[in-house]
């Protein structure tokens, strides 16, 4: 090796011992003579001294020296004076006084400080990505998404789970979201997949009779990117033979529980807890209360149901609205001003809202008031149990658009009057999903995907009335995130033939695109059900990050583009050729 420690290694009781350290420089001060440096490597920080009486030798180098060097010193452990020592730092009570300094490397002036977590611009950051890793913030997240994937790991090997690669080149099939395709060199005009989970592969593994499968998964998805998403990215997928929905829940919960007392110990969460357990709430239940199907429970501010009084509240819009909700705002958590409000509204209308009723208690401001008839504003008083100054915002019409507007609005002003600690995970279990969503077109799509089982209970709605029928479909949230999500499957043919049905596909489309499942299911499948939760996302979270970007050693930009490796690019005409690919130029 070429060195003897690392340098966050050395400590008082070193004093005296002749020591090879390696790595960065991180400062360099010249003390009228006496040379001090920093080195760095991933572990910590070591003052180095280069003093001419000790050895002249090592200080001419050192005069040269300069920010991001790479160097091998060797010298002795010597304890700091008295009064200066760094009790910041590890190794601040010792330092090495330089006997002999190999330069490995020098290096250019870097385009930002390494040695400074000022902000810095992302498209320099993600242009000189190996630079933006020596921050120690980077390394930090990096150390982190290490510590929480090794404990996953542990975790579903110690519950007897059979860590299973799956391939990364597969057959495309329809899943919802627009995938990456692979042409075929030996197969002209024939192209793989990369895949967007996992999910065929790891029901085929409960049909092997494998039991109880785990991956952390590299996933591919070719969609519009935000903070918390990538064409690529990581999870945990996992599928459990001869399990309920109860088990998988349980053994991704206690996961949970293992993984924030171990790797993000500082927060508060269990007095979120019921009876030890994550809450479980409906998913009609979470949109009737807080306009999300992933609610943030760290605050109230619960919706109030006014369908029944809307009929007679004078008010045009409430009227003939099917259903109508209100969502009071106390004064106590702060003043909204009239353009508060007006961006509120905006907020709505981005979330499909016509617009944003509200009434202000007391001064009876805003158009419900001026509109409403007293006995409607006095029920509404009642009901939300508003007190003067207090300002409820309405949400109408058909019950998603009439909940999930006022959910954002929520949202919003949770975060505006400082509701959201950041100290607390909130989680909970958010379950009974719709099994299928109506498409613009009116044709119908599935909510989760097409091997998601139907309760039980609904299976006869399954061609009479398809969008009452609810899934076992299950949810794990958290802060008004969604930290990943499962369901119990189909395993029965027959059934999996007629859900394919209801999702429009004839025989003969069924055979082509899923004939592979459907053979497999024919021959013994057991009951099972799986889950998968977003690795980059989880990472994210527990490092108080806000983009994913934070937490991948080498993410993709906003564009999907690699700045540091300058990907995508155009290949060589002969190469393409050869892959059979013919590029056409834009019309």
């Amino acid at each position: 090796m070429l060195r003897t420690h690392t340098c966050n290694d050395l400590r008082f009781t070193h004093s005296g011992e002749k020591v090879t350290l390696s790595g960065w420089v991180y400062h360099r001060r010249d003390h009228g003579g006496i040379i001090f440096i920093d080195l760095r490597d991933r572990y910590g920080l070591t003052q180095i001294v280069f003093d001419p009486e000790v050895n002249a030798k090592a200080h001419a180098k050192a005069e040269h020296i300069r920010s991001e060097w790479v160097l091998q010193i060797t010298g002795t452990v010597r304890p700091r004076g008295e009064g200066l020592e760094n009790l910041n730092l590890e190794t601040g009570k010792i330092e090495v006084f330089a006997e002999d300094i190999q330069i490995f490397n020098e290096s250019k002036t870097p385009p930002f400080e390494i040695d400074s977590e000022t902000d810095v611009r992302e498209d320099l950051r993600l242009e000189y990505r190996y630079l933006d890793l020596r921050r120690v913030k980077m390394q930090k997240n990096m150390k982190l998404r290490n510590d929480m994937v090794h404990l996953i790991r542990n975790f579903y090997h110690n519950a007897d789970f059979l860590e299973i690669e799956t391939p990364i080149m597969v057959k495309g099939t329809p899943e919802g979201s627009r995938e990456y395709l692979v042409p075929s060199r030996l197969h002209r005009g024939q192209f793989y997949v990369l895949p967007q989970s996992p999910q065929q592969l790891k029901q085929l593994c409960m049909v092997g009779g494998l039991d109880k499968y785990f991956q952390i998964a590299r996933c591919f998805r070719d969609e519009d990117l935000r903070g918390d998403r990538q064409p690529e990215f990581t999870q945990l997928d996992l599928e459990m033979s001869f399990g309920e929905q109860n088990d998988v829940m349980e053994v991704i919960e206690d996961m949970l529980h293992q993984l924030t007392e171990k790797c993000a110990p500082q927060k508060e969460w269990k007095k979120y807890l019921i009876n030890g357990r994550f809450p479980r709430i409906t998913w009609k239940e979470a949109l009737e209360k807080y306009g999300s199907d992933k609610p943030d429970l760290r605050f109230g501010m619960e919706f109030v149901n006014l369908s029944h009084d809307a009929k007679n509240s004078g008010f045009g819009i409430f009227e003939k609205a099917e259903h109508l909700f209100a969502l009071r705002v106390p004064k106590k958590y702060g003043e909204l001003s009239r353009k508060d409000i007006e961006d509120l509204t905006r907020l709505a209308q981005q979330h499909g809202a016509g617009g944003l009723a509200w009434l202000r208690t007391g001064e009876d401001s805003g158009p419900v008031a001026k509109n409403g008839t007293p006995e409607f504003l006095q029920v509404v008083r009642e009901k939300t149990g508003a007190q003067e100054g207090d300002i409820i915002f309405f949400g109408a019409g058909e019950f998603l658009k009439a909940v999930e507007p006022l959910g954002a609005v929520r949202s919003d002003i949770g975060k505006r009057f400082g509701l959201k600690n950041p100290n607390e995970f909130s989680f909970a279990w958010v379950v009974d999903f719709p099994l299928f969503e109506q498409k613009e077109d009116g044709t119908l799509q599935a909510a989760h995907h097409p091997f998601t089982r139907p309760n039980d209970e609904d299976i006869h709605l399954l061609e009479s009335d398809p969008m009452k029928v609810r899934a076992y479909a299950y949810d794990v949230v958290m802060n008004g995130v969604e930290l990943g999500g499962g369901s119990i499957r189909i395993h029965d043919s027959k059934l999996q033939e007629k859900m394919f049905a209801v999702l429009g596909l004839t025989p003969t489309e069924t055979e082509a695109k899923f004939g592979h499942i459907i053979k497999a299911f024919q021959y013994g499948c057991p009951p099972h059900g799986g889950c998968a939760l977003g690795i980059d996302r989880l990472v994210m979270l527990w490092a108080d990050e806000h983009t994913i970007r934070e937490v991948i050693a080498f993410p993709k930009d906003q564009n999907a583009r690699d700045l540091m490796l300058r990907s995508p690019a155009s290949m060589p005409e002969k190469e393409l050729r050869e892959q059979n690919i013919c590029v056409l130029e834009a019309e």
